[in-house]
């Protein structure tokens, strides 16, 4: 009887900070999902080496022999790809185990991925058909150094192969398997969410993102959004309430970028959701598609929050350096109509942008005070290989090459002069409390505005010396930070 190939999953899922701190994530991660369901219907064996943690040589090298795997797959970000290197390096000290990895990082730079980590191989893009084709290979003996969306190391070179086309027929592939995952390794949020994906890519190319990196590189790129029909989201939908025993499933979540793209189809989705679906949702979408009918479909069909990228509040750096057109008006206005019908909202925003300076970074911070979400997510900039934004910071000089784990504990990898700027230093510090001061501020009417802007000069002023505008902002900014409005909202 055939038993296939074993193949285990390795995936890192926390932030380290230093040697003595980290942060564990402990979520399903859907693409590890879709490619163990996939190699399962072709016949292979799969487990997972799921690490919320950072791992010594030792446990790493133990937990990996008792898997006992014929082919150890990695998936990694650009952020994780140091810690999968010093894993591999390990490993491949230790046994004689083929390695591969995949992910955003090896699709963005595979040149680098293969130079910098002793893998056996990379895959680029979508995986499942190309990973399931490898383990086919390895099974029967045969040289698998010519598999479309594989670059192997072989004896010292690299044999790049072109990428195969998209899978064009999401209904075609198996829901994701859930039960890879080990329920003890969650974060608590994890147990009340029900995680999926409803469509795949994404049309638009703002230039720090890499969705205009990876879509580039298929032979079949005008298709790489695409959506699952209802019928089958719903299935999966009913499969995952199905499979909540415990009862401690409280909403769902799309995973997409955008589930309005395609009126018809999100007419339909939300009609049967709010049918057949007696949990309430949240997703992410983008200022500029909604609109009044958007979001009152979106509310009648259950949807309990939405996310939503400012990125930067001032146009000239959002249109010009990170290519997102909209204006000031659009991200108001849909942040207005979600609180109109009663949905909850997540504002995304990044600092330590390229060019950033104090004014600029004060702008995000207003145009949050005024569109007023019930959530602010902040994030670090971080240059990602291979797309457009990290070409401009390449060309302006901006890069340190430093290695950090998480957009989120405001360590930049770029050198910009602004950022040494104390002034800068504390903004970005204290966003949280100056959107809630601001906030109160426009509320006030003419007053309130007049006061911004005596505010805004108490930040800006080159003539007053620091130590004295930071003694008052201080007090306005702790008095802000008590008094905050903003929740933290968990999707």
């Amino acid at each position: 009887m055939r038993m296939g190939l074993k193949v285990t999953f390795v995936y890192p899922d926390f932030f380290q900070y230093d040697e003595e701190h980290y942060l564990p994530e402990g979520r399903i991660y859907l693409g590890i999902g879709y490619l163990s369901a996939y190699l399962k219907r072709e016949g292979h064996r799969t487990s997972l080496v799921h690490l919320v943690r950072p791992v010594g040589r030792e446990e790493l090298l133990e937990r990996v022999r008792a898997e006992a795997p014929d082919v150890l797959a990695f998936s990694s970000t650009t952020h994780m790809f140091p810690h999968v290197r010093k894993w591999v390096g390990w490993i491949k000290e230790d046994m004689d185990i083929f390695t591969i990895c995949g992910g955003a990082h090896p699709t963005l730079d595979p040149e680098g991925a293969l130079r910098d980590a002793p893998l056996d191989a990379v895959c680029l893009g979508e995986g499942e058909e190309a990973l399931a084709e490898l383990c086919a290979a390895l099974e029967e003996g045969k040289d698998p150094t010519g598999i479309r969306s594989l670059w192997f190391r072989v004896e010292g070179e690299v044999r790049r192969n072109p990428v195969r086309p998209l899978v064009e027929d999401l209904d075609s592939l198996p829901f994701p398997d859930r039960d890879i995952f080990d329920p003890a390794c969650f974060c608590p949020q994890q147990h009340e969410r029900g995680t999926l994906m409803a469509s795949r890519g994404c049309p638009y190319s703002c230039t720090y993102c890499s969705n205009h990196a990876q879509r580039s590189i298929y032979p079949n790129k005008r298709k790489y959004v695409r959506f699952r029909s209802v019928d089958n989201v719903m299935r999966e939908i009913a499969q995952i309430v199905a499979a909540d025993a415990e009862g401690r499933l409280r909403y769902i979540r799309f995973d997409d970028d955008i589930l309005t793209l395609h009126p018809e189809w999100f007419r339909e989705l939300t009609s049967r959701y709010r049918r057949e679906v007696n949990l309430p949702f949240i997703c992410n979408s983008r200022v500029n598609v909604l609109d009044e009918e958007t979001v009152k479909a979106f509310a009648e069909a259950g949807c309990s929050v939405i996310c939503m990228g400012i990125e930067s509040g001032n146009q000239e750096l959002r249109r010009k350096v990170l290519g997102r057109h909209m204006s000031d008006g659009d991200i108001v206005r849909a942040f207005r109509l979600c609180r109109k019908y009663g949905i909850k909202t997540v504002s995304t925003n990044m600092t330590g942008l390229p060019d950033e300076d104090l004014p600029a970074l004060l702008d995000t911070v207003k145009i949050n005070a005024r569109a007023r979400p019930d959530c602010l997510q902040v994030s670090t900039y971080h240059p990602y290989p291979n797309t457009r934004l990290y070409a401009y910071c390449q060309r302006k000089g901006y890069l340190t090459g430093r290695h950090v784990d998480t957009i989120f504990d405001g360590r930049s990898a770029l050198d910009v002069p602004a950022f040494r700027d104390p002034a800068y230093a504390y903004a970005k510090e204290k966003f949280y409390p100056l959107a809630e001061l601001y906030s109160r501020l426009f509320e006030a009417g003419l007053p309130g505005e007049v006061a911004a802007r005596w505010l805004d000069l108490v930040f800006l002023s080159g003539r007053i010396p620091w130590r004295w505008r930071h003694r008052l902002l201080s007090r306005l900014v702790d008095w802000a930070d008590r008094h905050s409005r903003f929740e933290w909202i968990y999707y």
